[in-house]
């Protein structure tokens, strides 16, 4: 029995480098090179998870292409639970392009796929029985994923005793801050990043930022600020947490 049943995208991504400007129309232009990744923050999570030895569900739609079936031969080679990541008959899976700068910075082009058509409430009661941790990832590019199906998911959970983990992604669409809401009412830790707070709250300074999430969050918000580490409030004290030094990979 898995420990963390995960949500979110499962995306192949086709990574560019390095990239810094695109051709003309009918132009060519050579690159540093191009290479290949299983990605989506769904995906990432339960492979991340799955690393560091802990048992881990991944839920959602496979495409219907050889893509799709290579990501739940990988996954489950790495020690990811797929029984809830069902095969869909017809979609393809999900698929990024992602040029990186010189410096590391990413643009990305997209298509959902199957990402787009797994109805949250179709999950039965059985996987979400005894799991410790329940995380949903990249809400705001997921449509069945709306804030009140988010908030009936993780109701849902935390009623079987899970703690909630809600990681967004930028709101292309601008639905803001509202359209979040009633998920956030049963989020135990809502994890963002600097930019995509700034977007939901329209503040500036980290304090103001997490202060207004707050108020519309059940548990903590944390938010990341890159090499500065994170910052949340623990009894209404901001707590800062320093990043551990890496060398940054995009593989």
């Amino acid at each position: 029995m898995a420990d963390v049943l995960c949500f979110g995208n499962l995306q192949f991504d086709v990574l560019c480098r390095t990239v810094t400007a695109l051709p003309p129309p009918g132009g060519l232009h050579m690159i540093d090179a191009i290479d290949f990744a299983l990605s989506g923050n769904g995906g990432n999570v339960a492979a991340g998870l799955a690393k560091l030895g802990i048992p881990v569900e991944l839920a959602g739609y496979s495409g219907a292409d050889t893509v799709g079936e290579q990501f739940r031969t990988t996954l489950e080679e790495m020690g990811v639970d797929t029984t809830t990541l069902l095969r869909h008959p017809t979609a393809n899976t999900g698929t990024s392009i992602i040029t990186l700068s010189a410096d590391g910075e990413r643009s990305v082009l997209f298509v959902n796929g199957a990402n787009a058509l797994f109805d949250p409430s179709t999950v039965p009661a059985s996987r979400l029985y005894e799991k410790r941790v329940v995380s949903l990832s990249s809400l705001f590019v997921l449509p069945q994923f709306t804030g009140e199906a988010v908030a009936a998911l993780f109701a849902r959970s935390r009623g079987y005793g899970a703690t909630t983990v809600l990681n967004i992604c930028w709101d292309v669409q601008g639905q803001g801050l509202a359209y979040l809401q009633p998920a956030l009412a049963e989020t135990d830790y809502f994890v963002l990043s600097y930019d995509e707070g700034r977007q939901l709250t329209g503040q500036s300074s980290i304090e103001a930022i997490v202060a207004e999430l707050e108020l519309h969050t059940r548990g903590t918000v944390l938010l990341t600020l890159g090499s500065d580490g994170c910052s949340f409030y623990s009894e209404n004290v901001l707590q800062k947490i320093a990043a551990v030094p890496v060398e940054a990979t995009d593989c």
